[in-house]
């Protein structure tokens, strides 16, 4: 039987949503990383115009000259639309280096803590003829802290969100401005005074009652860790996750459990489905639908109608009303006909992390798992189920699992072990939390059905530990360039959906295996590289890294305050750091591997390892102390300061 090369490229009459939605987010994506002006865009509109003339005059092809106007129109609208985002923000109008300003803002999330708490607060403010609402992050230390919907006169400076430039780290800022907010501030006592308390809309305050009553319904059945990880899982709100659960579902690569996302709303629809097909004598399919659907919107509303959850509902009834309503359009073009609406209406949703691993995980279930189910079929119905959830998992980790090592630089060994184990549990929880959250009222069933969800919720916990015991859970080390994540796109689409027999399928999987080993080879050298790196922090940090042992110098009589910073850079070098403080002491060791000297003076540094010298200098004053390098403190306004990222001086050489 021959066989026919597939066409990987999808047809446009069959996916025009796959195409418009990826060049209108081309668009936004070069308007947020590459500042064009009006002249460079015009240019290249011109030239993708002519070349779509070229195309049809000379190489009479239809369909090139039509992509080309496509990828120019649909681009260019995502690029306004992002630079209109950016208009109506108000933070491109907000003068951020003018030292203190007066403004009132109004309290919309608030988190209390021990030391500053956290609150997210609306700023009303005019600019000539325009009017903006900004949300801004506010750092709050004081005595009387203020409430939910409080207005507050504030006389502070609003600093802009910027990224340290430390080695691993997370990107804080465009996490923030996806949010709409692009600069935080430090207020204590003396900073603001409450005005007045501004209640909120009637569907804001009926949203907030209605999470406040399921977080209730919840503690009056568990404590403690089970109910830090069944609010997480069931209603999205993460504040009583400490660091040990945090940690464990990382290890093992069920981070994505403790989100509600894509997964729960799926699993709470093939729920109501299968609870539907009893009432089926009762209600039409039609019916049943949007009923469905209506319940998928509710159970938004119980979780606060976070952009995640709503993200996701919508997705998944339009899924669902263009499936089973016989229309007969593509699952594909249905999941990027929502993401381009989500897009279009917020722009910086492109950039949020959980927006693209969300629908670059339908995306891979809906292409691989057809393939990946079918290589076995087992004839034991729980071992049926278990499989299916198992290639599931697959076929949402093959797309995954760039992004992934390119933001977070780790990769979970067992994550296939985990996840077989989750599915089944994790549904449970699902389906029997949001029984309780039904019936709750009844006290036997509320009972019973509490016992199953603690029990539920103790077994998840206790085999997320247990995997995470194993040797090698979790790896670091991990650096992909950008570019790369495209291209093991399409490779992986190749492998799995393409005839093994054929020379371009043998091609790919070289390819595949030279990335792999580029990967491989990439991190082994981050393991073995020697260099001293300074980290920007407002207190001298210095880690040094030879022979795969590690140190780090701090000046402080407290690590907590760098050790966020230093687990950072541990993604990147992984080791084991030695802590060692520096704070208004020299330093000298003397080893066969290195010579190290720390000495101040005064608030200066000099730092002398083997034949390398080096300054870190407080201000532009400071007397230079012949130096092979200087660089200043994060303060201070120089070429070489910290606050433009981490210095590496790397000792290969030595």
């Amino acid at each position: 039987m021959s066989h026919v090369t597939p066409d990987f490229r999808p047809a446009f009459s069959r996916y025009p949503f796959v195409y418009l939605c990826c060049y209108f987010c081309m668009g936004i994506f070069l308007a947020e990383k590459w500042l064009w002006n009006q002249d460079l865009l015009l240019l290249l509109s011109s030239l993708l115009l002519v070349s779509a003339g070229i195309s049809n005059t000379y190489f009479r092809s239809d369909i090139l000259p039509k992509q080309l106007f496509l990828l120019w129109s649909f681009s260019l609208l995502g690029y306004l639309a992002h630079h209109e985002q950016e208009q109506q923000s108000g933070w491109s109008n907000w003068h951020f280096h003018r030292g203190k300003s007066t403004f009132e803002v109004k309290i919309t999330e608030f988190q209390s803590h021990s030391d500053w708490s956290k609150a997210i607060a609306c700023i009303h403010w005019k600019d000539g003829a325009k009017i903006f609402d900004m949300p801004v992050c506010m750092y709050i230390r004081a005595k009387k802290l203020p409430k939910l919907d409080d207005v507050l006169r504030v006389t502070t400076q609003i600093i802009r969100m910027e990224n340290k430039g430390n080695p691993g780290e997370f990107d804080l800022k465009t996490y923030w401005k996806t949010k709409g907010i692009e600069g935080m501030c430090f207020i204590e006592d003396t900073d603001f005074n409450i005005l007045r308390n501004e209640p909120a809309s009637w569907l804001t305050q009926s949203v907030r009652k209605a999470n406040q009553l399921c977080m209730d319904i919840l503690a009056s059945h568990l404590k403690g860790t089970e109910l830090g990880i069944a609010q997480a899982l069931i209603l999205g709100d993460k504040s009583m996750l400490d660091n040990e659960i945090r940690s464990a579902f990382s290890a093992t690569g069920a981070m994505h459990i403790l989100a509600v996302s894509g997964l729960h709303i799926g699993l709470i629809l093939q729920l109501l489905i299968f609870l539907m097909q009893f009432a089926a004598h009762w209600i039409s399919r039609s019916k049943a639908i949007f009923f469905i659907v209506v319940l998928l919107w509710f159970y938004a509303l119980m979780t606060g109608f976070s952009p995640s959850v709503i993200r996701a509902v919508f997705m998944f009834s339009v899924l669902t009303l263009t499936q089973w309503t016989g229309i007969q359009i593509s699952s594909i073009n249905s999941l990027f006909f929502t993401a381009f609406v989500i897009v279009l209406i917020k722009p910086m949703y492109f950039f949020d992390i959980g927006f693209q691993l969300s629908y670059l995980a339908m995306l891979g279930i809906f292409l691989f798992y057809p393939i990946i189910g079918k290589s076995w079929t087992p004839s034991n119905k729980i071992l049926a189920y278990l499989w299916e959830g198992t290639a599931i998992g697959f076929a949402a980790q093959v797309v995954t699992t760039p992004l992934t090592l390119y933001y977070f630089h780790q990769f979970p060994n067992y994550f296939a072990v985990a996840n077989l184990g989750l599915m089944g549990l994790s549904s449970v929880v699902l389906a029997v939390g949001i029984f309780i959250l039904g019936l709750h009222f009844v006290p036997l069933i509320g009972k019973l059905s509490g016992i199953v969800l603690f029990l539920s919720l103790w077994m998840m916990f206790a085999f997320i530990q247990w995997i995470e015991s194993w040797p090698g859970a979790l790896v670091y080390g991990f650096e992909l360039a950008l570019y790369w994540i495209p291209f093991l796109f399409f490779i992986a689409a190749v492998l799995l959906l393409g005839n093994p027999s054929e020379p371009y399928w043998r091609i790919n999987a070289v390819h595949f295996i030279v990335i792999l080993s580029l990967i491989t080879w990439k991190r082994w050298r981050n393991i073995q590289e020697d260099h001293l790196c300074i980290l920007n922090e407002n207190k001298c940090c210095i880690l040094l890294k030879k022979n795969q042992q590690m140190y780090c110098f701090y000046n402080d009589d407290n690590p907590d305050k760098i050790k966020f910073s230093v687990q950072n850079y541990l993604k990147i070098f992984p080791g084991e750091p030695r802590y060692y403080s520096i704070k208004h002491q020299n330093v000298h060791v003397d080893n066969e591997r290195f010579t190290l000297h720390l000495d101040w003076h005064k608030k200066d540094l000099l730092i002398q390892l083997n034949t390398h010298r080096i300054a870190i200098l407080s201000d532009t004053s400071s007397k230079q102390i012949s130096p092979t390098k200087s660089y200043y403190m994060p303060w201070v306004e120089h070429p070489n300061s910290l606050k433009f990222g981490a210095k590496f001086i790397h000792l290969s050489s030595n």
